[in-house]
């Protein structure tokens, strides 16, 4: 065991002095940042204000539109953070006018123009500018018509203006079951990105460094020397706490920061009924152990990779394998958090590789039964166990091969070995 110790403790204090590893403390919490408010930011101060202007014989049909689009954001946690994204002026046909707009348009002096007419009673509505590809401009413009429209129909119906206000007024609370209280949306899948992020993050990368640490060490033959004292098996046990250890450190340097940068604005926004962040300590637990139990399995597979190849070239390509999981976790994450109990979301929180992510996933969300916790809990350290008993088979014999890379033949054959 103090040879464990031993190796550990040296692998620790040689990879956090390294540039790599000061950057990567740094630069990720700067990235996230910049990954979440950057686009609040540019929506909020650093957006172009559009102009365009709304034609139409009928002003009780386009007042309504231009000023549902003169509007800030409609949604609850955006109410007051967003400007109003477009200046319009509603204007009454004229000959030749459309022709004034197009050089305005050309001229970049008006961004587009939404002309409205009726043909066989049924309103006609056109938006022209010098682009045509822009989606969610089209999604706005249509709204704000749809809208519009059916508020000109109540009306001529009897309602009064009021009334038909409300009908388009009503909200929907999302409410957690059992404790009634309101769901903060944007704040749960915050904390739940996040977190499952810097989980994907640390997972890839320092079981990654895992490997290129067990290939530099094969390319310049230290192996040899250090065989002479210690086995194969206590040199990896020792990497895998080591580096480790680590990725703790990372993720706990991570955590803090965010804390400490985040708490006043949180506390502001959550005062005012803006925002809320949810972390439970129950989460918090849940995602070091997701995190200890997902490095252990990726770590030893890295480790068995590394011990196949004679470069880090050679590694670069088997690196595939350790990270296509985690990228599926990733593009399944959104699946999982609308349904986190649906039965593929269940299973997937039960396979060791994709467990240490989605299962947190699901916690962060809905706190899944007891026993669906538990049974991943077994079904990660089973993993774990396997891996680091096939990669120590492996590593036991791949760590003194060089020149070529093994077929799968001989893999099997170094399991068997006693």
């Amino acid at each position: 065991m103090r040879n464990v110790w031993l190796i550990a403790r040296r692998e620790f204090l040689e990879r956090i002095h390294t540039k790599s590893f000061m950057i990567s403390l740094v630069g990720f919490p700067l990235l996230m940042v910049g990954a979440i408010f950057g686009p609040v930011f540019l929506a909020t101060s650093g957006g172009r204000q559009k102009h365009i202007d709304i034609i139409s014989s009928d002003p009780a049909l386009a007042r309504p539109i231009a000023r549902e689009l003169e509007s800030p954001a409609d949604e609850p946690e955006l109410a007051g953070m967003q400007a109003a994204k477009f200046a319009v002026t509603v204007l009454s046909p004229a000959p030749g006018l459309q022709q004034q707009l197009t050089k305005a348009v050309h001229g970049g002096a008006l961004d587009g123009f939404l002309w409205l007419d009726r043909a066989n009673g049924k309103l006609r509505a056109r938006y022209y500018s010098e682009s045509s590809s822009d989606l969610a401009l089209a999604a706005e413009l249509e709204s704000a018509v749809q809208h519009a429209q059916a508020t000109e129909e109540l009306l001529s119906r009897g309602l009064s203006e009021s009334q038909v206000s409300s009908l388009f007024n009503t909200q929907v609370e999302m409410r957690k079951l059992g404790s009634g209280k309101r769901s903060g949306g944007l704040g749960a899948f915050t904390a739940s990105v996040l977190l499952m992020m810097m989980l994907y993050v640390s997972i890839l990368a320092q079981g990654v460094a895992v490997g290129n640490s067990v290939v530099e060490e094969k390319t310049s033959r230290i192996f040899e020397i250090m065989l002479a004292t210690v086995t194969p098996e206590e040199m990896m046990a020792g990497k895998l706490l080591g580096v480790g250890g680590v990725g703790l450190t990372q993720v706990f340097v991570w955590a803090s920061c965010g804390i400490l940068l985040a708490t006043p604005g949180l506390l502001g926004m959550q005062s005012g009924g803006e925002f809320s962040f949810h972390l439970t300590a129950f989460q918090a637990m849940a995602f070091m152990v997701c995190f200890v139990l997902g490095f252990l399995f990726y770590s030893a597979l890295s480790a068995m990779m590394g011990s196949l190849v004679n470069s880090t070239q050679e590694l670069q390509q088997l690196n595939l394998f350790v990270a296509m999981p985690l990228v599926f976790c990733i593009v399944m994450y959104q699946r999982v958090m609308s349904s986190p109990s649906s039965m593929l979301s269940v299973l997937l929180s039960m396979l060791p590789p994709f467990a240490p992510i989605l299962m947190y996933v699901r916690i962060s969300v809905l706190t899944p039964p007891v026993w669906q916790i538990v049974a991943s809990l077994v079904c990660m350290l089973g993993g774990v166990w396997f891996m680091v008993w096939l990669s120590s088979r492996v590593y036991r014999v791949g760590v003194l091969m060089y020149g070529k890379r093994p077929t799968l033949p001989e893999i099997m054959r170094w399991l068997r070995y006693s």
